[in-house]
């Protein structure tokens, strides 16, 4: 997989140019100008094409509803179709790893890497990278309601911040975004569009791994479907499996590594019995509020024509304006129990009012565009109790596999959640921003109960696609990986993507897997001195 961690591991490992590198991508290559331009991050998010658009089981605590998962499905990754936001997650996160029993992940380790692959605007620093590839800058959307959200902010007591990755415990402002100059800083752009003149890097779009090989023991290739056409590749030292929390743990499951009543239950062969495989998936569950706005004070008001036409002119002239930034500018990190150390919830801006249903097989813009001046929230429970799992559907490589996020499997988390919502809602009534607000479209004014917030949150509330820790690292025998992130009980392969977070931080998750990418090229590297 090329995404966030697959490319940094495949433009690390091939600076070495005695080391030969192949690089397999489900999807195709990232030449849409939806995945280059910031302002049409709504779009790509949503495109079919570039989406595994992964479909839960129906979810009991959610009305039995079925609920998406988005992954990226192009060069990569999902850091060609998110939201843009760069955040780390506190730092005590982080050591909360490291006393989980994950030596050599605590903040102090993971700092570096951090840096290594940064080049924020404000340079170099205790807290950023200022020479990474990866072009990190402060949001600037110009856009009223997000002025207007961070005075609000700031009247409801929360501190408004320059700088959201500097281990804020409560703390609004604008987001980094990575966009360089004008341009959306995926891992494909960033990482590999520096990396394509190497002769000992392979990149193959369209090739999806149907399942690993393996020789007494030791990962020695890979089966792949490229384009529709099967074929083997093999390896002389190891392979890296970067498919992401849903497809990771699938391809190892397919390959004889899991639960070994699952895989016989498939007719798979049990080459290391790990029961570990698929379970503990974690995401960030949360709930979207929605207002209608009484003036032009949103991102709608930029689809007007004139407006339109303005940005084209101001983005092809200084590559900047609306075209340049994120539809997610701003947020913010909050408690909702002062007790607690690190922030539990986060909030995030969305600077127009998106359409709730969108019907119909055929994907068009026009569809995703706002049809009212409005905004919205998406509020969720950073630190999850609850645990889901990822299972085999079948033993063909080409079926989806169940996915179950076991939202509210434990109730501490639905507490939470209403409390952030709680606490969202009320300072949404400060004056800066309430005086733009016509009415509150969802949940809607007539929900104030905590019986009444619940049952709409168990009706509409959805995933932050923040999907993770289905193949998570840990110090004992029966967890899937050691702390370099090797599988255990085979020899010569790894897996390296948010499936091995033992837990979620309370962040977007793109910057951590750039992180945790950079920290496994490392581990690789000095696993082979001579290489």
């Amino acid at each position: 997989g090329s995404g966030a961690a697959g490319a940094v591991m495949a433009a690390r490992l091939s600076e070495n140019l005695d080391v030969s590198v192949v690089l397999l991508e489900a999807g195709p290559k990232d030449r849409s100008v939806l995945s280059r331009l910031p302002g049409l991050g709504f779009a790509i998010g949503a495109h079919p094409k570039f989406n595994w658009g992964f479909v839960t089981e129906p979810v009991p605590s959610m009305d039995g509803r079925n609920l998406v998962f988005l992954q990226g499905k192009m060069i990569g990754g999902s850091s060609s179709i998110n939201g843009m936001i760069y955040t780390r997650g506190h730092l005590r996160e982080y050591d909360i790893w490291r006393q989980m029993g994950c030596e050599g992940w605590a903040s102090e380790d993971v700092l570096p890497y951090f840096k290594r692959s940064e080049g924020n605007e404000r340079g170099e620093g205790p807290w950023h990278g200022g020479g990474g590839p990866v072009k990190v800058r402060s949001a600037r959307p110009e856009l009223p309601i997000c002025a207007a959200f961070l005075e609000a902010a700031e009247a409801a007591g929360y501190p408004v911040l320059d700088d959201l990755n500097r281990d804020t415990v409560d703390g609004f402002g604008y987001y980094d975004i990575n966009v360089g100059r004008g341009r959306r800083m995926s891992s494909a752009r960033s990482y590999l569009g520096p990396s394509a003149g190497r002769s000992n890097l392979t990149v193959i779009p369209y090739a999806m791994a149907l399942r690993l090989r393996f020789n007494k023991g030791r990962a020695c290739g890979a089966d792949v479907s490229v384009r529709g056409q099967v074929r083997s590749i093999e390896v002389e030292r190891e392979i890296i499996v970067s498919c992401g929390a849903v497809k990771s743990p699938q391809l190892l499951m397919l390959s004889g590594i899991g639960p070994a009543d699952q895989l016989h239950s498939h007719g798979i062969p049990v080459l290391h019995d790990s029961p570990k495989v698929g379970q503990g998936l974690q995401n960030h569950v949360c709930y979207r509020p929605q207002y209608l706005c009484n003036a032009p004070v949103t991102a709608s008001g930029q689809l007007e024509p004139l407006n339109v036409l303005k940005a084209i002119v101001r983005y092809g002239i200084s590559r900047s304006g609306p075209f340049a930034e994120s539809y997610a500018p701003a947020g913010g990190f909050f408690r909702t129990d002062p007790a607690l150390e690190v922030p539990d919830a986060q909030v995030v801006l969305l600077s127009a009012l998106a359409p709730t249903n969108v019907s119909g097989s055929r994907f068009r813009i026009r569809d995703l565009l706002p049809q009212q001046h409005g905004f919205g929230m998406t509020i969720y429970q950073g630190s999850p109790h609850s645990r889901g799992a990822v299972t085999l559907r079948s033993a063909d490589p080409m079926d989806a596999p169940k996915i179950d996020p076991g939202y509210f499997a434990d109730p501490r988390d639905m507490q939470v959640l209403l409390k952030a919502v709680g606490k969202m809602r009320e300072m949404i009534r400060q004056p800066p921003i309430a005086r733009y607000i016509e009415r509150e479209v969802t949940p809607g004014d007539h929900v104030r109960s905590e019986d009444a917030l619940m049952a709409d949150i168990r009706r509409n509330g959805a995933t932050a696609y923040h999907q993770c820790g289905t193949c998570a690292m840990g110090p004992d025998e029966d967890a899937v990986l050691d702390q370099e992130l090797r599988v255990r009980g085979v020899k010569g392969l790894r897996v390296v993507d948010t499936s091995i977070m033992p837990r979620i931080p309370n962040a977007a998750l793109h910057a951590p897997t750039l992180m945790i990418g950079e920290k496994a090229a490392a581990l690789v590297r000095e696993s082979y001195p001579n290489c």
